[in-house]
C-alpha cells in the first residue's frame, strides 16, 4: 500500500511540476501556448533516473547527469540572438536545479514512506 501512495504522490507532483514549469517559462522561449509534453516526459525520465540512482545509493549518478546535461548544451557560438540564448541558458540551469532538488526530495520521501 505504501508503494501505491508513493506512486500517486509522484504522479500528482509531476503534474504540478508541469504546470509550474509552464508558468515560469518565459514567453520568448515557449514555442507554443500549450504545454510541451515532450519536455515534460524528458524531465520525468531524468527525475526517475536520479530517483532510482539515489534510492540504490549511487549518488555519483548526479555527476553523470550533470555531465550529460552539459554535453547537450555545448554548441558553437552562433550569430543569433545572444539575449534570447542567455535567457534560455539561465532558464535551463534553473530548471535543472529544480529537477535535481525534486529528485532528491523524492528519494527522501521514498526512504520515509517505504523503508
Amino acid at each position: 500500500m505504501d508503494y501505491l501512495k508513493f506512486i500517486v504522490l509522484l504522479i500528482v507532483s509531476e503534474c504540478l511540476l508541469g504546470i509550474f514549469y509552464y508558468f515560469i517559462t518565459p514567453k520568448s522561449i515557449r514555442k507554443d501556448k500549450i504545454i510541451d509534453y515532450k519536455s515534460l516526459l524528458k524531465g520525468f525520465v531524468e527525475r526517475m533516473f536520479l530517483l532510482i540512482s539515489l534510492i540504490h545509493d549511487y549518488p555519483h549518478a548526479l555527476t553523470l547527469f550533470g555531465t550529460l546535461k552539459l554535453a547537450t548544451r555545448l554548441k558553437r557560438d552562433s550569430e543569433g540572438d545572444k539575449a534570447k540564448e542567455s535567457l534560455y541558458n539561465d532558464f535551463y540551469l534553473f530548471g535543472n536545479f529544480i529537477s535535481i532538488t525534486v529528485a532528491i526530495l523524492y528519494s527522501y520521501l521514498y526512504h520515509k514512506m517505504i523503508l
